[in-house]
Formats: structure tokens, sequence, C-alpha cells
């Protein structure tokens, strides 16, 4: 039950805690964060999700995500941050039990969401290339005959319009 000073039982600030530990499937050692939650009365919750900080909208609680992981080392304890994103004071790092049931995956160092925003129509216009180039080739190599023939067209024809796409998009930009 929410205590009277505070209206909800959402935690004044989580912070993220970074493990690495090895893979279910492969073995190989994994990043693994699970996250901490500072209450009203000062107490921290350990083993928490990371939704427990904020229910409102998506996009405030994309800011929080990527702070609480940007604040984090790469194995260590990250700072606290506030339901707003801004990293603020709290109680220093806490011992830990041994298996920990919430973390997750989170790769280091964190990326970004879109490094290059222009890479999928290099892709798209090199892969063109190749099928354009591979259909010309069949198309000569049967003199269209056939169903390599007709396999040729259908690459170039591909091939011809991943490079319109890609050109057109690339103009559209500019």
């Amino acid at each position: 039950m929410p205590s009277d000073d505070h209206p909800d039982d959402r935690p004044l600030a989580v912070r993220a805690v970074a493990s690495v530990r090895p893979s279910r499937w492969r073995g190989r050692q994994v990043r693994v964060c699970r996250y901490d939650a500072l209450h009203h009365d000062g107490h921290v919750e350990t083993d928490v999700r990371i939704t427990v900080m904020y229910r409102r909208s998506p996009a405030d609680f994309e800011t929080v995500s990527r702070t609480v992981h940007h604040s984090c080392p790469e194995v260590g304890t990250g700072a606290w941050v506030d339901p707003a994103g801004r990293v603020v004071n709290g109680p220093g790092p806490l011992d830990h039990p041994g298996r920990l049931r919430n973390g997750r995956r989170v790769p280091w160092p964190v990326r970004e969401a879109r490094t290059d925003p222009h890479r999928a129509a290099r892709w798209r216009a090199g892969l063109g290339g190749a099928a354009l180039v591979a259909g010309i080739v069949l198309l000569v190599w049967t003199a269209g005959e056939g169903p390599v023939g007709a396999l040729g067209a259908l690459f170039a024809l591909c091939g011809a319009a991943a490079i319109a796409t890609s050109l057109r998009g690339e103009t559209r930009r500019r």
C-alpha cells in the first residue's frame, strides 16, 4: 500500500549492476545487467525490473533506460538515475546474492539506435548491383532462353529495382 507521503510506489531512482557470465547456449561470456531500486524511505531493493521505474510514456522510459545503461561500467555498479533521466546521488554498491533472476543481456559498449542511416541504402545498392551483373551474365550466357535465361531476367530486373530505390532515396535526402 502506498504511503501518505508518496502517493505511488515507484522508486526514487534505479541503477544497473553489470557482470559477465557464460551464456546459456554457447558458453561464451556475455555482459548481463540487473537493476537496483532506491525507495523513498531509503531502502534499496535489489534484482528488480527496470520497468518499475517509469510507468508513463515510452519515450520518457527510453531516456531513463539509456541513461542507466550509459552510466554503468562494463562490469560493476552504475550511477543512480531518477525518473527524469538525471544522474542523482544515492547509496554506494551493495553485496548481492549469487544467482539473480532479473538480469538481461546488454552489450558493451551500449550501441546507439542508428549509427549510420545510409548503411541500408549502401547494402541495397551493392546487392542490387551484384544481382544486376549476375542477371546480365546469365542472359548473355543463355541468350535469354530456357529457365536459366528467365532466372537471369529476374535477377536483372530485381537488381535494377534495388539500385533505383537506393538512388531515389539518396536524391530525396539531399
